[in-house]
């Protein structure tokens, strides 16, 4: 008799979602994300789903590059056992080296059937440690009239955390952290400013921008990678001499990537995304950070409420993240793929 975890089939589709509002940063400007999503079937009926969110910074991630990369991976798996996900996944990173979120979707489509054939939640499978989770809301590198009217959207949907994109220049940065606070001061709420410099950003700017926020009063509490990626001393320098924590994101793209910072000690926190390592590396880089007694942070790309999951179950299985920036589908409009993931303003759980 044919095994339930028999892969028998996949699916990959190619769709777009619009943003609500277009999304700015100091590498580029999105109105809209063209998403790959794959899909695969078992013997016993059940199905799995990962999704790979395309970028029009790096050419390498555009959506029909991620598309034809998973679909080869589906190719390769048909007939193998969902069981075995651990040595397909890893020869799936091998295969799609260049092109990281589709590995890392495919990984996740392949552990999704699995744990879901096992009568297992994913969620469950990773540790189930917490029942839901508090994120923050992003706030694009826009002028500060939508950095005003973004914040107090934001608050007005209960969110605490607000995470705010810099790296633009200092006079227009500090404008518009200046603008969101003043808009969300008078709050009675705790909250909490990230500035995110998306790899923009001098040790002297970032150092700057980061005391004349605090002089002006702003909560910020965390400076994710102002800095570009391999510039690990100028970084430690950085977390030394800085009045908030400094946080790596692009300095980790994997395990070896992780480590390196750890040795270098180059960021108070670890910022962890499935799209760039997947799930089982992810969970790697986690034991790394606690082990070097570092704190940690996972991000998204711009996948949908349905892509989100599997970033979702990470979270919430480990309980290990103390920063939580899983907005990606708050920031889409409602018209998006959906699945088990359940938002309500920052709080996100998992429909069983």
């Amino acid at each position: 008799m044919k095994s339930p975890f028999r892969i028998v089939g996949g699916d990959v589709a190619a769709f777009t979602v619009a943003l609500k509002v277009p999304f700015i940063t100091s590498a580029g400007r999105k109105e809209a994300t063209t998403n790959v999503g794959v899909t695969l079937r078992l013997q016993g009926g059940a199905r799995g789903y990962g999704e790979a969110s395309g970028s029009v910074v790096q050419k390498h991630l555009r959506p029909a590059r991620l598309a034809l990369a998973l679909r080869r991976e589906v190719r390769r798996c048909l007939g193998r056992d969902a069981r075995d996900a651990a040595r397909l996944a890893r020869a799936a990173w091998v295969h799609c080296a260049e092109v990281s979120p589709a590995a890392a979707a495919f990984e996740c489509a392949l552990l999704d059937a699995a744990t879901r054939q096992m009568g297992v939640p994913l969620v469950e499978w990773l540790g189930g440690a917490a029942s839901r989770i508090e994120t923050d809301i992003t706030l694009s590198a826009a002028g500060t009239g939508e950095a005003r009217a973004a914040a107090l959207r934001g608050h007005d949907d209960g969110f605490q955390t607000f995470k705010i994109k810099v790296g633009t220049g200092f006079a227009e940065d500090l404008a518009r952290v200046e603008a969101a606070w003043t808009a969300l001061k008078g709050s009675t709420r705790a909250l909490r400013i990230i500035l995110d410099g998306n790899q923009g950003m001098t040790r002297s700017s970032a150092l700057r921008l980061a005391e004349a926020c605090l002089s002006r009063g702003a909560p910020v509490v965390l400076f994710e990678q102002p800095l570009p990626r391999g510039k690990l001393r100028d970084s430690a320098a950085l977390r030394r001499a800085s009045p908030v924590l400094v946080a790596a994101d692009e300095d980790v793209r994997s395990r070896e990537d992780a480590l390196r910072v750890l040795e270098a000690d180059a960021a108070d926190v670890l910022n962890i995304k499935v799209a760039k390592t997947g799930i089982a590396e992810s969970r790697d880089i986690v034991a790394l950070a606690r082990a070097g007694r570092k704190r940690l942070m996972i991000g998204c790309m711009q996948e949908t409420a349905r892509g989100l999951e599997a970033s979702a179950c990470l979270a919430l299985g480990t309980g290990a993240f103390e920063f939580v920036d899983l907005d990606s589908d708050h920031l889409l409009v409602p018209t998006q793929p959906r699945g088990a993931l359940v938002r309500e303003g920052p709080w996100l759980s998992l429909r069983d």
